[in-house]
């Protein structure tokens, strides 16, 4: 996936541990932002407030040093909500993606097993 022109790799939407860490630091931006006091704090707070739990969300996922490959030196609250959306924009259609994969493999399984279930169905019954 491409974030703010840089390369970042695909989450693997069908790897449990990957996915896991994923879910935490989705959780932790969501928690952070909740938590977040806006009582008395400044507007430049609250910004860079908001951009530090991306940047840990891009860290924990994609490894140290991603935010500041992804963000430099900017904490602009923009760039960091479309940054991070565009994560879970692409994590939603990878997630799309293999799930139809499967519900094809799987599927098929299925109209083939009943396929056959049906052959043997509808075979004459011995009647005594």
């Amino acid at each position: 996936m491409i974030i703010n022109n840089v390369t970042l790799p695909d989450i693997d939407v069908a790897d449990a541990l990957e996915m896991e860490r994923f879910e935490k630091a989705n959780d932790n931006v969501s928690d952070k932002m909740k938590q977040l006091d806006t009582n008395g704090k400044r507007r430049s707070e609250l910004i860079r407030a908001q951009c530090s739990a991306i940047f840990e969300f891009f860290d924990d996922v994609f490894g140290d040093g991603t935010a500041k490959k992804v963000f430099g030196e900017s904490v602009n609250l923009t760039t960091c909500i479309n940054a991070y959306e565009g994560v879970i924009v692409a994590v939603n259609k990878l997630d799309k993606a293999v799930g139809e994969q499967y519900k094809s493999k799987l599927g098929n399984r299925q109209q083939r097993r009943n396929k056959h279930k049906n052959h043997y169905n509808n075979r004459p019954k011995i009647v005594k």
